[in-house]
Order: structure tokens, then C-alpha cells, then sequence
């Protein structure tokens, strides 16, 4: 019986799977046969009921990157605090980007299955208590285990698809569910809007939104996934028992010596920890600083933003030298959070960059349009919402064509580098913004800048799979490759988002405040800190006076930030390696054709 010999395979391999990161497809450990026999098993309605549920689970946690920039300012009203409102994004983003590269480890270790419910579930718990919240520090706290939740999410899902998909259709049933990620970045900021212009706590209904589509879709996945057919009931029955083994299990120094060596070296919790405290404190010091709490010169700001740093340059000489010579001297094998190869190829540093420079730009543009539709123009929360909707539906447009594009071609140097000009062109014209000037020409600039993020999400990622070592006979080191691959530009990508979001705040924070104090005709917001000043503006409102002219300068100095980068950009990806990317149905001779056609290219 098909049942009974695949909980004989799965329960005596603990169902150990390697993962890939989202918008890939995943590398597994298990064996081929195994796979088959799984693919058959789920056939006909388990199978579409799965991709049903694993497009909501996708949905709902992508759908929670993009709903948060619609509430800045009514949680900022609420909580009179807007200086701290960056952690809306960075609270999430910055958990996910971290314990991204422990995901893989941590379902290998347990089961693809459990992690994937034990990450709904942690998502759902983060959303509940940011409904519920009552202090700006409690809703952060709910974004941050929501951001745990969302990694386990976002990695695991797609390994889910590639498990129970034939090879044949693996391809189309990837990008159906990852059209889940686009489809909420359009959907997402609409419905926010029209949540937040419901009523004056309408910025909750974001977060309990999550609750009954997060709950609904993990019933249908663990009765659909289920081939070693668990009974749930046994488990929840069986689970006190555990609990108390398992603290019996604390008081044997046999067990926390087992436990500790599988962190330091399974898990490289050095590396996890100095980076991810590094990379914390760096931001806390920013956000203070700007906002007044602490003044820059102040010893608290200093020593925050100088441990932080300390912290992170050892995090990458733990990762590089350290944990490699420990890990020999023990016998142990090396296993490193961030792959070596990172460092050692120039061409995937590069690409890397560029992921890293266009998504700050990119989140840094769509968070203060929406500020300028607001405390500029004056627009509504719903009005400013339909206005950027433009930029967000154009980088969803954009991805499906330049992947589509990738995968017929394999070139992925030209869409990187088409959408690095494309978005230097967008951010370049939205220095032309000011009052008066026509909603058409803002949403064209706008548009432009969407494309260029848009044509970057999936070509740098494809771009930094291509440094895999495709000379290596061990498939299983080049498994490991990319899935250590994938998993750093996801990492890269997120930790994009809660850096881009941190800089642009804490240079607008700081520009307003210090062009205020300069005004003598703002004499009475003299002394004011920044969150009061920006719910003055709220309240207040006003278009063409002196205030809104500051406003306005600070935007455009954001605008100039992500010019900056893309800018940079675009010098990076002129380094990017010219040769193509290959999928199994291409020979060898074809790439060593191509190889030659590219002779004249140095070796990156």
C-alpha cells in the first residue's frame, strides 16, 4: 500500500529535506523514487487543494510585506510617534532577512511540513498581536514574530510545490503560486486604504485580515499534505506528554551539551547572532537619532551604532576565517550561514549589490510617494493609495516579462542592466515633483522606476545561481550551492528593505527637523520634536505654506537617495558577468559555445 510505504520512507528519514528560498525551485535529499512515488500519490483534488492552500499561505504573508506602507500615518496618529514608523516595514523585513538562512537548516532537521505550519502559525500569532497592540513598541514586537513566521513561509512553500508537481509541470505551478507575491503587491495597498479609511482604527483590520485566510489555508494544507497520515487528534492528545519529557529532558547536562553543539555548529548561532544583534542596534541608533529621543552625539546613539558595527564586520570574519579553522579542529563539517563562494566570486558580489541598491531604492521611492501624496498634497489615505498603484502594478508586469525573457534567452546581464537605467531615469524625474505639477507625470515617473525594480527581482537572482559550481561531479555540493545561494540573495533582498526603509526615514527625520528649527516662521514647532511636527502636519494640514515646503524638500532629498543608489547600480551591473544561465535541457556544447562567443570577457 502506497500509504504504508511512504511513512515507512518519510518517518525513518524524518522527512530531512533541503530547501531552496521563494522564487526558486527547491533541491531535495530525497531520493528520486521516493519523489516519484510522492508526485503519484497526490493526484487530481489533494493536489489542487494543496496549490490552493499554498497560494493563500503565499498570499497572505506577501500581502503583509506590502498592506503596512497604507498605515504609516494612522499609526502615527495613534501612537504619536511617526519617527519609529520605519519599523513597521524593518520589523518584519529584518527578522525574515536573518532567519531566512536557518530555514533550510531547521526543516531539514524536522520536517518540511511541520516548519510550515510552525510558520503560519508564528505569522498568525504576530498578526494577532499587532491588531491588539496598544504601544508602538508592542505593534514592532507583532511585526517581528510575524517576520520569523513569514521566513519559515516564504522559504518552505515552494518546496511543498516542487515535492508533490511532476517535473513536467513543475515550471508552470511555480510561477502560478508565485504570481501570489505579485497579485498582493497591488492588492495589498488597495485594501489598506480601504481599511484605514473605514473608521479611525481601521489600520487593525490589516492584521486580522490575516487570521481567518492565514487559518482557512493550513487546515486545507495539513488534511491535503498529509502521506504519512498523521492524526491530528493523537497528536494534540499526545502533545502534554512531550512537553513534559521534554522539560525532564532539561535537568540531563547530556542534552544541553548535545543541544548547544548542534547551534554552534549546525545552526552557526555565533554568526546568526552577532549579525542579526549587529545589524539591530545599527538601526536603533538611527531611528533615536533621528528622531530626537537620543540627540547623535549622545553616548547611547554612539555605542549602539559603533557595537553594531563591531558586531557585524565580526559576524563576516566568524563566517570567513573563525567558525572554518574551529569546525577542523573539532571534526566537524563547515557549514557557514553565508556561503564562502559570496565572497570569493566578484561577479556575485556584484549582483548581490545590485539587489541590494534596487530594492532600497524601490522601497524607499513607494514609502515617501505616499508621504508626499499625504503631507504635501494633502491627499486622503485612500487617494494616495490609488496613486500608487501605477508603480507597484508595472514592477509586477515587469517581472513576468523579463522572466519570461530569461528563461527563453538565458541572458540576464541585459535585463539587470536595462532596469538599473530604466530606474535611474525614474528616480532622476522625480526631482521634478513639486505642487502643481500633473498626476500624469508623476505616475509616468513612477512607472518608470516600477519597471526598473520590477526587472531586477528575478533576473539578480538567476544571476547569482549562475556562480553555482556547475565543474563539481558532487551533485550534492551543488545542491547545497544553491540552495546557500538563493537563500543570501532572499536574505539580501529583505535586509534591503528594512535598510532602505531605516536610511530614508532617518534623513527625513532629520532634514525636517533641522529646517524647522532654521524657520522663524515655524517659531512655535521650535520645540517640537519630529513625531509631533509630522502629526502637526496631519492635523493641520496645508499645501503651498512653509512647512509643506520643507516637507516637501525632505521628500525630494529621499527621491536623490534612491538616485544615488540606482545610480550605483547601474555601475555595478555593467561588472555583471555576460554569460548566460542554463536550464537542463540545454547541452554542454551549447555552453561552451557560449562561452567562447564571450572570450574577450574577463573571468569574473
Amino acid at each position: 500500500m502506497l500509504v504504508s510505504y511512504l511513512i515507512k520512507k518519510y518517518k525513518g528519514k524524518n522527512t530531512k529535506t533541503d530547501i531552496t528560498t521563494s522564487e526558486s525551485v527547491c533541491a531535495s535529499t530525497i531520493e528520486q523514487d521516493d519523489l516519484t512515488e510522492l508526485q503519484k500519490y497526490y493526484q487530481g483534488i489533494k493536489f489542487y487543494i494543496i496549490m490552493f492552500s499554498l497560494i493563500l499561505i503565499l498570499f497572505v504573508a506577501s500581502l503583509d510585506t506590502m498592506i503596512v506602507i497604507t498605515i504609516i500615518t494612522k499609526v502615527a496618529q495613534r501612537f504619536d510617534n511617526y519617527a519609529e514608523t520605519s519599523w513597521l516595514i524593518s520589523g518584519y523585513s529584518l527578522p525574515t532577512a536573518v532567519t531566512c538562512l536557518v530555514t533550510a537548516r531547521f526543516a531539514h532537521q524536522y520536517t518540511v511540513k511541520s516548519a510550515l505550519i510552525l510558520g503560519v502559525c508564528l505569522f498568525e500569532i504576530g498578526s494577532l498581536v499587532s491588531a491588539l497592540s496598544t504601544s508602538m513598541n508592542m505593534l514592532i514586537c507583532g511585526r517581528a514574530i510575524s517576520g520569523v513566521g513569514g521566513s519559515l513561509i516564504q522559504n518552505l512553500v515552494y518546496v511543498v510545490v516542487a515535492q508533490v508537481t511532476p517535473p513536467g509541470s513543475l515550471s508552470t505551478w511555480t510561477a502560478i503560486v508565485g504570481l501570489a507575491f505579485n497579485v498582493a503587491s497591488v492588492v495589498g495597498p488597495i485594501i489598506g486604504y480601504a481599511f484605514t479609511d473605514l473608521y479611525s482604527a481601521g489600520w487593525r483590520l490589516c492584521f486580522y485580515i490575516n487570521l481567518p485566510v492565514g487559518g482557512l489555508a493550513i487546515v486545507l494544507f495539513m488534511f491535503a499534505f498529509n502521506h504519512s497520515n498523521d492524526n491530528y487528534i493523537n497528536i494534540v492528545v499526545d502533545t502534554p506528554a512531550k512537553v513534559v519529557n521534554s522539560v525532564r529532558g532539561l535537568f540531563y547536562l547530556q542534552n544541553w551539551k548535545r543541544f548547544l553543539e548542534v547551534m554552534f555548529f549546525t545552526y552557526d548561532i555565533v554568526e546568526f547572532a552577532t549579525c542579526s544583534t549587529g545589524f539591530i542596534l545599527i538601526f536603533i541608533s538611527l531611528t533615536y537619532g533621528s528622531s530626537q529621543k537620543y540627540s547623535w552625539n549622545d553616548y547611547r546613539t554612539i555605542i549602539m551604532l559603533s557595537f553594531g558595527s563591531v558586531l557585524f564586520v565580526f559576524s563576516i570574519i566568524w563566517d570567513g576565517i573563525l567558525f572554518k579553522k574551529i569546525t577542523i579542529r573539532f571534526g566537524k563539517q563547515y557549514t557557514p550561514l553565508i556561503d564562502p563562494l559570496v565572497f570569493k566570486k566578484y561577479g556575485l558580489f556584484l549582483v548581490n549589490m545590485c539587489t541590494f541598491l534596487s530594492v532600497s531604492g524601490y522601497i524607499m521611492t513607494v514609502l515617501f510617494l505616499i508621504q508626499y501624496y499625504q503631507l504635501v498634497l494633502g491627499n486622503s489615505t485612500s487617494e494616495a493609495g490609488l496613486k500608487t498603484v501605477p508603480v507597484l502594478v508595472s514592477s509586477s508586469i515587469t517581472v513576468v516579462i523579463c522572466s519570461s525573457y530569461i528563461k527563453r534567452t538565458g541572458r540576464f546581464k541585459v535585463i539587470i542592466v536595462l532596469s538599473a537605467i530604466l530606474g535611474t531615469v525614474g528616480y532622476g524625474l522625480l526631482q521634478l515633483v513639486g505642487f502643481n505639477m500633473h498626476l500624469n507625470k508623476i505616475i509616468g515617473c513612477t512607472f518608470l522606476a516600477g519597471c526598473g525594480f520590477g526587472g531586477q527581482v528575478q533576473s539578480t537572482m538567476l544571476g547569482s545561481q549562475y556562480y553555482v559550481d556547475k565543474e563539481n561531479d558532487d551533485q550534492d555540493v551543488k545542491d547545497k550551492q544553491l540552495i546557500n545561494l538563493t537563500s543570501f540573495y532572499s536574505a539580501v533582498k529583505l535586509l534591503a528593505m528594512a535598510s532602505g526603509s531605516v536610511i530614508s526615514n532617518t534623513y527625513f527625520n532629520t532634514r525636517v527637523y533641522r529646517k524647522v528649527y532654521k524657520d522663524t516662521s515655524l517659531s512655535y514647532l521650535h520645540n517640537k520634536k519630529v513625531d509631533d511636527i509630522i502629526i502637526y502636519r496631519l492635523i493641520e494640514g496645508g499645501v503651498k505654506d512653509s512647512l509643506g515646503i520643507i516637507i516637501k524638500s525632505a521628500i525630494k532629498g529621499v527621491f536623490y537617495i534612491s538616485l544615488g543608489f540606482s545610480i550605483t547600480n547601474v555601475i555595478c551591473s555593467l561588472f555583471v558577468t555576460n554569460h548566460r544561465c542554463y536550464y537542463k535541457h540545454e547541452t554542454k556544447a551549447q555552453e561552451k559555445i557560449d562561452d567562447l562567443s564571450n572570450e574577450t570577457e574577463s573571468t569574473v
